[in-house]
């Protein structure tokens, strides 16, 4: 019998680039796959009628189509995508697993890599074009949520701007990304809280508790140390990625008190979920002192010695 099939669901800034160093430390290239890399129809995507369906069939014909000894290394997926292969594995049973983070710090984070992106490449994705609209008309973040917030049929703000999902990260985005192996995440309001959030709140909990292990990003040790235990991995560091290259831009931005406030009401999902298991984790132990980053550099020093004393031994004459 095949062993679980981990499946890293890596919603976007929330420490998943670190946290595939790990993934890397602890299993060979042919045993871990990250999703991301493969780029399966990207270039089509946007032209596809139904996106959703077009990924949930392109990434089960993925798993179908590797050969039966590449499917039986396998041993852990990962990716922004990766949720949609949940359902799709039939002949083994899988183990997701995600990090989440605190809504205010990921919106804002997502905000200003989006601008980021807009200023600095030449190529403009659809988030970077969105953010080249937005910022045309001379709005802000808040003002995403003033023009979109409560609002699902704003047809004339979508030709504007380009297709509304664009904006959907700015709205209860965790629970998104978590429920794409259920439903199409379109179908979620861009509401602040009430009746129409209470569905999708009820699944996305049900999801978790029922199938996944869930980390905090504000308690990294603690979920690296939950992980490690949980999956059996033996090398154990907290990892470091892409940390605040992006900060210090948020005044300059308008991002002020009133849109940490707007942010809040419309991710008041999000906001509960990362609430209730960055408080479960907030006795558990922490990765332990040899095995974080810094013993992570003791035994990277230790090994180069190694390395070192087995040349000097072949050099010796015989």
């Amino acid at each position: 019998m095949l062993d679980p099939l981990l499946i890293h669901t890596h919603i976007p800034k929330t420490g998943g680039s670190a946290l595939h160093q790990l993934l890397r430390a602890n299993y060979p290239p042919r045993e871990l796959v990250h999703l991301d890399s493969l780029n399966l129809g990207s270039t089509t995507l946007l032209e596809t009628a139904d996106p959703w369906t077009h990924l949930q069939t392109q990434w089960r014909d993925w798993y179908r189509a590797l050969p039966s000894d590449s499917r039986t290394r396998l041993r852990c997926v990962g990716g922004h995508e990766a949720p949609f292969l949940i359902d799709a594995v039939k002949d083994r049973s899988v183990r997701p697993f995600c990090m989440l983070r605190e809504p205010v710090e990921l919106v804002i984070s997502t905000f200003l890599f989006h601008v980021w992106r807009a200023e600095h490449l030449q190529r403009m994705d659809p988030p970077a074009s969105i953010i080249q609209g937005i910022r045309k008309r001379g709005w802000g973040l808040k003002d995403i949520y003033r023009e979109f917030g409560g609002a699902r049929e704003r047809v004339e703000e979508r030709h504007v701007l380009g297709e509304e999902d664009f904006v959907s990260p700015f709205f209860n985005w965790q629970t998104r990304h978590i429920l794409l192996e259920t439903i199409n995440s379109a179908e979620i309001p861009f509401e602040a809280g009430g009746e129409g959030l209470r569905k999708y709140r009820d699944m996305v909990f049900e999801t978790l508790s029922e199938r996944y292990v869930v980390g905090t990003q504000d308690r990294y040790s603690q979920s690296v140390r939950l992980f490690a235990d949980t999956f059996g991995w033996r090398r154990v560091f907290v990892p470091r990625a892409n940390v605040g290259g992006l900060r210090g831009r948020e005044e300059e931005l308008g991002i002020d008190d009133e849109t940490r406030e707007l942010i809040r009401q419309y991710n008041q999902v999000d906001v509960e979920l990362h609430a209730h298991y960055s408080e479960r984790l907030r006795d558990a132990p922490l990765v332990g002192r040899m095995t974080d980053v810094h013993g992570r550099g003791r035994r990277s020093l230790a090994r180069a010695g190694a390395r070192a004393r087995r040349r000097a031994s072949r050099l010796k004459p015989t």
